[in-house]
């Protein structure tokens, strides 16, 4: 048994003998007194960290301006559960090389970041990025990009908020429900661990922007088979699947190849604008 399935099945044991919910496992969070960017390859001089007021919390993000050559979109990168931006830093600079201008940011709780984490707060946190971006006058162009829990902010923004040139999916579940049963390491109900819904599958009907899938067939946290299929399924037309073999859940643009999976990438958002 892997360290990774030994600790989730102990974690298991914790939550349902003590009654603990499921969001306490799927925010991550970690608090830090300062961002370090591991890596950061991106000139200072386009890098700037931001404040912005979600619900009278403070958030924290990253704007990172293309060069004048760049095509003038945004790419608004809503991240996964674990940790904080400085784990998503290497996307942020790969993408960077698509000459985009991307925007991370963290969820309340995550990071810097002010408050404490739920399912109407990623919903609050993302439209409130979005009013940011208006602020700077970074919307006409914008591609929406959500990765793994990201999804549940990017599908509700395209399905509610914006009209996105596009949006990406990497690795979403379809809810709550789904994210437990269909996968292989939390087979059990949902409705032993949390209230909420996160319910991507259904919110994805109503979107109205051309729509990018990506999922690993290894993935053995987020199952395509009861996720990512359905939730590209519910997705109206024009969408586009790309299923990456032999990928897990966090490992998508490295079994691609990064320059494959930022072709992919750019060639959807040339596509869609």
């Amino acid at each position: 048994m892997s360290a990774r399935i030994l600790t989730l099945l102990l974690f298991l044991i914790v939550i349902v003998v003590s009654g603990c919910e499921m969001d306490g496992f799927l925010f991550n969070e970690k608090q830090i007194d300062q961002y370090s960017l591991p890596g950061n390859t991106i000139p200072d001089s386009l890098l700037e960290q931001v404040t912005f007021q979600s619900d009278g919390y403070t958030l924290y993000g990253y704007l990172i301006k293309s060069n004048p050559q760049g095509s003038g979109i945004t790419i608004l990168y809503c991240h996964g559960n674990k940790y904080n931006i400085d784990e998503y830093w290497d996307r942020v600079m790969w993408l960077y090389q698509l000459g985009v201008n991307v925007f991370i940011f963290d969820y309340r709780g995550f990071g810097l970041s002010e408050g404490e984490s739920s399912e109407e707060g990623l919903f609050r946190d993302g439209e409130a990025a979005v009013n940011f971006l208006e602020s700077v006058a970074m919307t006409d162009s914008l591609c929406l990009y959500g990765y793994s829990l990201g999804n549940v902010v990017s599908i509700h923004l395209a399905a509610s908020t914006v009209n996105p040139i596009c949006l990406i999916s990497e690795a979403p579940f379809a809810s709550a429900n789904s994210l437990t049963q269909g996968s292989s390491i939390l087979d059990i109900p949902a409705r032993w661990l949390t209230e909420s819904e996160f319910d991507n599958a259904e919110t994805v009907k109503n979107i109205t922007t051309p729509f990018l899938l990506l999922h690993g067939t290894d993935d053995d946290f987020v199952r395509y088979r009861d996720n990512g299929r359905i939730v590209f399924e519910n997705a109206p037309e024009p969408k586009s699947l790309v299923i990456i073999q032999g990928a897990n859940h966090d490992d998508i643009p490295q079994t691609l190849g990064v320059d494959h999976y930022l072709d992919i990438i750019k060639d959807w958002i040339d596509e869609s604008n």
